[in-house]
C-alpha cells in the first residue's frame, strides 16, 4: 500500500501598484467572486487555496499587499520568505508596469534567489480591440524568467492559467532540489563544475 504523497505548502506574493486588481484577481481565483466595488487593501491579505498536481496536494498561500505607496516599506515583511511572486499591472496604463519592473529589481536585492515570478497583465477585458501591446512586457519576462499572463478578474480570462503555471514551476523545483538533495547530499543540490586546472596533482618528484 503506497503512502499519500505529503502536502506541499507554497507561499505566493502578489506586488503592483494600487488599484491595478490584486485582490480582484486573487479573489477571482480563490472564491469565484468578482466586485466591481473592491476596497484598497490595507497592508495585506491572506487566502489559501487548495489543489493537485500530478497527484501531489498543494496549498497556496497567498498574500495580497497593499499597492499604495505608503505601504510599500512593507513589502519585505511578505515577500522575504515567499516562494514565488505574482507582479500585477494594469494593461491600460504603462505607469503600473515600470512599477513592475522596479518591484522585480528589489526582490532580485532582497527576496530569496529562487523565487519563481509571474506577471499579470490585468484588466484585458478594458481593452476593446483585444489587441493588446504587450512586447515590451514578454521580452521583459523572459530576461526575468518569469511567465507572463494577460489576466482579467472580472472575465476570469488567465487567473487559472497564472497559478498553475505557478504551482507547477514550484512542484519541479521542489523536486529537483529533492533530487538534488538526495543523490549529492554535501552539495545541497547545487551543480559544482570544476573548472579549475591549475589544481593538478604534485609533481611525482624524487628526493
Amino acid at each position: 500500500m503506497s503512502s499519500k504523497p505529503p502536502n506541499l505548502t507554497f507561499k505566493v506574493v502578489l506586488l503592483g501598484d494600487g488599484r491595478v486588481g490584486k485582490t480582484s484577481l486573487v479573489l477571482r481565483y480563490v472564491t469565484n467572486a468578482f466586485s466591481e466595488k473592491q476596497e484598497a487593501t490595507i497592508q495585506a491579505s491572506y487566502l489559501t487555496k487548495r489543489l493537485v498536481i500530478e497527484g501531489v496536494p498543494i496549498t497556496l498561500s497567498i498574500w495580497d499587499t497593499a499597492g499604495q505607496e505608503r505601504f510599500h516599506a512593507l513589502g519585505p515583511i511578505y515577500y522575504r520568505d515567499a516562494d514565488a511572486a505574482i507582479l500585477v499591472y494594469d494593461i491600460m496604463d504603462n505607469d503600473t508596469f515600470l512599477r513592475v519592473t522596479k518591484w522585480v529589481k528589489e526582490l532580485q536585492l532582497m527576496a530569496p534567489k529562487n523565487m519563481i515570478m509571474a506577471i499579470a497583465a490585468n484588466k484585458s477585458d478594458l481593452v476593446r480591440s483585444k489587441k493588446f501591446n504587450i512586447q515590451e512586457a514578454e521580452s521583459y519576462a523572459s530576461t526575468i524568467g518569469a511567465s507572463l499572463f494577460i489576466t482579467s478578474a472580472k472575465s476570469g480570462t488567465g487567473i487559472d492559467d497564472i497559478f498553475l503555471d505557478l504551482a507547477n514551476r514550484l512542484l519541479q523545483r521542489r523536486k529537483s532540489m529533492v533530487e538534488g538533495l538526495s543523490s549529492t547530499p554535501q552539495k545541497k543540490g547545487i551543480v559544482i563544475i570544476d573548472d579549475e586546472p591549475e589544481k593538478e596533482p604534485p609533481p611525482k618528484c624524487c628526493s
